[in-house]
């Protein structure tokens, strides 16, 4: 079974992926913030994160994003950053710091769903 780490602060975002991938072999986990993901992936160990930048707390999804790829726990973790910012460098920073790839909001289900299940072979 494999396991999807949500991190997202905004439920309807959560609430949307929850539905839209859904699958018996697969286990959806989920954290509002940068901290609670951090702690669920260390004791999770999730096979993907799906990841927003911007959240709240003392941790955004960038520090999340480096925190998983320096913890030999949590660093073979697949990432797709989810997020409405779509400046260049924003992308650039987060492929530089370890995603797999980056899907700017709003999105196409379809193209996520492919990009989930290329990062799951």
């Amino acid at each position: 079974m494999k396991k999807i780490l949500i991190v997202e602060d905004q439920l309807d975002v959560q609430n949307l992926l929850k539905v839209a991938l859904t699958q018996p072999d697969r286990r959806l986990l989920h954290a509002v913030d940068a901290m609670a993901g951090l702690s669920l992936a260390r004791e999770e160990k999730p096979d993907l994160v799906l990841l927003d930048i911007m959240m709240p707390g003392a941790m955004d999804g960038l520090g999340l994003l480096l925190a998983l790829k320096e913890d030999p726990q949590t660093a073979d973790a697949r990432v797709i950053v989810i997020s409405a910012r779509a400046q260049h460098q924003d992308q650039e920073a987060a492929l530089n710091a370890g995603a797999d790839s980056y899907i700017t909001k709003p999105f196409r289900l379809s193209h996520l769903k492919e990009c989930i299940d290329k990062a799951l072979l």
